[in-house]
């Protein structure tokens, strides 16, 4: 297994909240696990500490990072922008068919206990809602931002009020689009992405 592979994986591991802020990755442990000498996975670590999803500790170790309050702000504000863009563009030709589509997603989502599901579903509810924006760069743009917001399906398993409202949130998204209040629908998607931050930023308590 070569340091790609066992970047990936720890990245995943990460992104989808199975491995939490504070917890501490070790060499020896990550290199009997992947079956592998410790250089790899010294290298792996590495390149997951550049990226900004390891923090050094005093004592040199290597933990999980957590986001603090301003980069998942900083991280909301941006998508705030674009997915509004995105919704914005779509509304004028977003169907029947499309809204239904989002429903259904948004009641699949409720019932859903696999975290990485939940992250599938969540994805698809906004893109069938941004689909018909005609701009296949920002769809792009916004996936990848996502990406860093995947943290926050752990904090909402099935059954949770996270999850109760999490379903709200969507469905006042998708009244507002049935109803063309543009405004609405814009704002509700704002409300929608600030909880997100709350949740983000509470990962590590």
């Amino acid at each position: 297994m070569d340091t790609t592979t066992i970047a990936t994986a720890l990245r995943r591991e990460i992104e989808a909240g199975r491995l939490l802020p504070g917890t501490v990755l070790k060499q020896e442990l990550l290199a009997k696990r992947f079956g592998v000498s410790r250089q790899p996975v010294r290298q792996a670590l590495d390149r997951l500490l550049a990226s900004g999803l390891l923090d050094r500790r005093p004592d040199r170790s290597l933990a999980v990072a957590g986001l603090t309050e301003e980069q998942a702000r900083e991280l909301a504000d941006i998508r705030a922008a674009l997915e509004s863009m995105a919704l914005r563009g779509a509304l004028p030709t977003l169907g029947g068919s499309d809204l239904r589509k989002a429903q259904r997603l948004n009641e699949d989502l409720v019932e859903e206990e696999d975290p990485a599901t939940l992250e599938e579903l969540d994805v698809a509810f906004h893109r069938t809602l941004y689909g018909r924006c005609g701009n296949a760069r920002l769809l792009s743009m916004i996936d990848e931002l996502r990406r860093e917001s995947r943290r926050a399906y752990s904090r909402q398993p099935k059954g949770s009020d996270e999850r109760v409202i999490l379903h709200a949130e969507h469905r006042a998204i998708i009244d507002a689009c049935a109803r063309r209040d543009e405004a609405a629908a814009l704002q509700a998607l704002s409300d929608h992405l600030q909880m997100t931050t709350a949740r983000l930023t509470r990962e590590g308590e």
